[in-house]
């Protein structure tokens, strides 16, 4: 019982990480082969697509940013 438990909150984690469901069966399927090094490249690849989102959506705030200061220092020049 506890270790389903364990297992479920391992799931959960990974939704909440954002990982598809096929991701998360894989990375469940390897924890049960013992795989740990795979688990942990299947991990490392989520992390690093998200970290890419972030900076595409760093980027295109600073974008705004600067869209917005310009507004700004037109309308003080006005």
């Amino acid at each position: 019982m506890v270790r389903e438990r364990e297992k479920e909150a391992v799931r959960q984690n990974l939704r909440d990480a954002g990982c598809p469901s096929e991701a998360i069966e894989k990375y469940m399927l390897l924890g049960e082969e013992d795989k740990a090094a795979e688990q942990a490249a299947l991990l490392a690849g989520h992390r690093a697509a998200l970290l890419l989102a972030l900076h595409e959506s760093q980027r295109k705030i600073d974008c705004l940013d600067f869209l917005t200061f310009k507004m700004t220092k037109a309308a003080k020049k006005r």
